[in-house]
């Protein structure tokens, strides 16, 4: 269908009994001519296979099978998809109306794009609008920059972004070995395959807030994404300039490098004096971190103790 580009849809799903009826419904409930709807579903024992069976004639494939988590599911259906364009959404979210329509659009009008993001809407686990998200991520600097873009409410939100078969080939499958962050880490290979990104002007998506998911875990998440930029913001790349890659360098030292020794000192106990040394001495020994954003207001009383290291070393 020229005037329908296929859309492949992936749903991992685990146990959410609760919910995937909606997500399947939003999904089969677009009316899209051309879509091929994948479900991969790890073996639930909660009522949610007898769920998938009674849409199963409308569905291209469906399993339901014990599997390697979440990322090991999609790269199931990633194996199995045949679109041209392709995205994934979780058992637990759900398509909003005209969704595929306005992506098809956005294909047909900008064929030279690889991937397309919309407005997310945040809803409560009853599907009440609590929050919306507006992703602001076209240039690849700006996807390795977690602490300015990511970090300060301009990040996608997973099930409004979209993607071509053609980038998907040559990026390859999802890290099964993350546990988090694999959709960040995937999209960012996207943008480092010089992928070009798009917005569309429309909510497309509703990401649900509910007690059991995994992404209510923040310090683990930031933690996964700092070893996720790390090798981009400190390798070789001619993508970066010099003076972007130092800054972002400077960024991911501070975070991830001086922040830990705080804790590790509040952890300890530690009197404030030595905790003043401690932090002087990692600045000392990392001065790059000296020019991260804000350093300087969070630990005054460092820059004469640094100095005096630094000029007896």
């Amino acid at each position: 269908m020229l005037n329908h580009p296929r859309i492949s849809i992936i749903t991992p799903s685990l146990n959410q009994a609760g919910f995937i009826e909606q997500t399947i419904s939003s999904v089969l409930g677009q009316g899209y001519p051309n879509l091929e709807y994948i479900i991969v579903d790890g073996g639930s024992t909660d009522g949610t296979v007898d769920l998938i069976r009674k849409h199963e004639r409308h569905l291209t494939y469906w399993v339901s099978e014990k599997d390697a988590g979440q990322s090991n599911a999609i790269n199931k259906g990633l194996k199995r998809a045949t679109g041209d364009i392709i995205a994934y959404i979780n058992s637990d979210d759900y398509y909003l109306d005209g969704a595929f329509e306005r992506v098809a659009d956005a294909y047909r009008e900008n064929p030279d794009i690889d991937l397309w993001y919309g407005r997310c809407r945040i809803v409560d686990q009853f599907g009440a609008k609590v929050d919306q998200r507006i992703g602001s991520i076209e240039r690849y600097d700006e996807i390795l920059d977690l602490w300015e873009v990511w970090w300060k409410r301009r990040n996608f939100v997973q099930p409004e972004v979209f993607w071509t078969k053609r980038i998907s080939k040559k990026v390859g499958a999802f890290r099964e070995d993350l546990h988090l962050v694999m959709d960040y880490e995937y999209w960012l290979r996207i943008f480092a395959a010089g992928g070009a990104a798009r917005f569309i002007d429309a909510e497309l998506a509703a990401f649900r807030l509910q007690p059991n998911q995994k992404s209510t875990q923040p310090a683990r998440t930031a933690k996964e994404l700092l070893d996720v930029v790390q090798p981009y913001i400190f390798g070789p790349s001619e993508r970066l300039t010099y003076q972007r890659r130092r800054t972002l360098q400077a960024k991911w030292i501070y975070q991830a490098g001086f922040l830990t020794e705080v804790e590790r000192s509040l952890d300890r106990d530690e009197a404030r004096w030595r905790r003043l040394i401690r932090l002087a001495w990692f600045s000392a020994t990392n001065p790059q971190v000296m020019t991260a954003p804000g350093f300087w207001d969070r630990v005054p009383g460092i820059r004469a103790f640094s100095n005096r290291t630094t000029a007896r070393s």
